[in-house]
């Protein structure tokens, strides 16, 4: 399977204070060694941003580790015009992050995104959190 993860589930594995951590952790292990990861470019740098807050170091090297398990979807300015027509055609599309990540995973063939943002729109693709798939696919 395709797999898109939002940059929450990154966020959260390297946070061991945010609320799904241990399922994004234990999600993203069983991903890396059953399925290809996909994530949009522009979600590195926001990583970056809020990791670099309390450590840059630290931060880049996390970065580093991460481009090693997942192929990084890049985008253009066709892309981002989709985006924004979409969301001027469909108003549940209210997020202009997230309805590019959608024409990302939608580009990319994802058969499932992943994201612990419980607004993320997508109309075709099959949307669970962490802990969602945790319980669906990983659970003994």
């Amino acid at each position: 399977m395709k797999i898109f993860l939002d940059a929450n589930i990154i966020l959260d594995i390297l946070d061991i204070k945010r609320e799904f951590h241990e399922y994004s952790v234990k999600t993203y292990e069983y991903l890396i060694l059953n399925h290809q990861i996909f994530t949009s470019c522009d979600l590195i740098t926001t990583i970056y941003y809020i990791n670099a807050k309390i450590d840059k170091e630290k931060a880049i090297l996390n970065i580093q580790k991460i481009i090693k398990t997942l192929t990084l979807i890049e985008f253009s300015n066709e892309d981002v015009e989709k985006a924004c027509d979409l969301m001027l055609r469909d108003k549940d599309f209210k997020d202009l992050e997230d309805t590019l990540q959608y024409i990302m995973a939608k580009k990319q063939n994802c058969n499932m995104i992943i994201s612990n943002d419980e607004n993320f729109v997508s109309k075709d693709i099959e949307i669970l959190n962490s802990k969602e798939f945790f319980n669906r696919f990983i659970k003994e």
